[in-house]
């Protein structure tokens, strides 16, 4: 289901067109992390415009800039965006701008899901012989469900999902759509997979939402636990590596990366597009801002606040979390002083 570049115009004002053909159709938006063809992405600021000149994009897609920012460049930058792109336009006011793209997107994508229907009546959902349903299980249209599956009472399983073979759905588990889970998973009661990114844009008093339409990528191995939260990525897929072990009530942010073997302890919560690497730890109660990196192995103590980057084999803790070493001298400086 593609949009017509026009039409993105058309629903905003504060685009201008400056180079290229406004017919093109476009697939999607694209994340500075992931760029792809026949897609649009934004440029907000310099941080974003470094990095897409650092990703030597030859990708045929499109571009929307900052006004202001596009103000600021040299003419070979402007030459160069305007020569490697489909179409290039400039946003008087980029949030709002992806807002009101991100909508359209959006109801093109899954306006026309029938979420009230029944695969299993139209025929539309596959679901090999071997796997067990009990009652009172709801299956979206184009579902598959690949063999040795146990999906328990309660669950809503929306369309579009894949869950592959050996993977259980503990009681009232909730998949929304666009959702891809390995092999041999195993998701407790209550998690939701798939939600809405908390994304809002405020303009003149409002927050603007921002219509998340990415999805979820569970690898192979990934035991979710009890009333835990993973949003879809806004538009990539928010991903989990294979091996990874999720406690109750944890919540993990709309494109959030987390690599193998990631461990994350009861009432963890990770900021949105942020990096964790392979085997990284978080004891409970740990947390991390949005958009940083954790390296691979990185240990993050219970109850600390990261808001920095974490280097690969580091352990940090307190708040803001610091290497631990620092954070007990602190400590045990603090008691020090106390006592006198």
């Amino acid at each position: 289901m593609k949009v017509s570049l026009e039409s993105l115009i058309k629903n905003d004002s504060d685009l201008k067109l400056l180079a290229g053909n406004k017919d093109l159709s476009l697939n999607s938006i694209s994340s500075i992390e992931e760029i792809n063809d026949e897609e649009v992405l934004f440029l907000g600021n310099k941080k974003f415009f470094k990095k897409y000149q650092q990703a030597k994009v030859e990708n045929k897609i499109v571009i929307i800039i900052d006004e202001k920012l596009y103000e600021e460049l040299d003419q070979e930058d402007r030459e160069s965006l305007s020569n490697n792109t489909l179409a290039l336009l400039t946003s008087s006011n980029i949030p709002i701008s992806i807002t009101k793209a991100s909508k359209v997107f959006y109801e093109k994508q899954r306006g026309s899901i029938a979420f009230e229907l029944d695969g299993r009546k139209d025929g539309s959902a596959k679901i090999h012989p071997s796997v067990k349903i009990a009652e009172g299980v709801f299956i979206g249209e184009n579902v598959e469900i690949e063999s040795d599956c146990f999906i328990m009472p309660g669950c809503v399983i929306m369309p579009n999902v894949k869950i592959s073979q050996g993977t259980t759905l503990y009681s009232n588990v909730t998949i929304y759509p666009e959702t891809v889970i390995g092999k041999n998973c195993r998701i407790h009661g209550g998690t939701t997979i798939g939600s809405d990114g908390f994304g809002y844009n405020f303009h003149q008093g409002v927050h603007h939402k921002i219509w998340h339409f990415g999805g979820v990528v569970i690898g192979d191995d990934v035991e979710i636990g009890a009333n835990s939260c993973v949003d879809q990525g806004t538009f990539t897929p928010t991903r989990i590596g294979s091996g990874t072990k999720i406690d109750n009530h944890v919540q993990v942010g709309h494109n959030v990366q987390l690599g193998k073997g990631v461990i994350l302890c009861g009432q963890v919560a990770i900021g949105g597009s942020t990096k964790i690497g392979d085997y990284a730890v978080f004891g409970g109660k740990s947390a991390v801002a949005d958009n940083l990196e954790v390296g691979m192995a990185a240990q993050i103590s219970g109850g600390s606040t990261v808001i920095g980057n974490v280097a690969a084999q580091e352990t940090v803790g307190g708040y803001p979390a610091r290497p631990m070493r620092e954070f007990l001298r602190s400590i045990a400086f603090i008691r020090k002083n106390i006592k006198r």
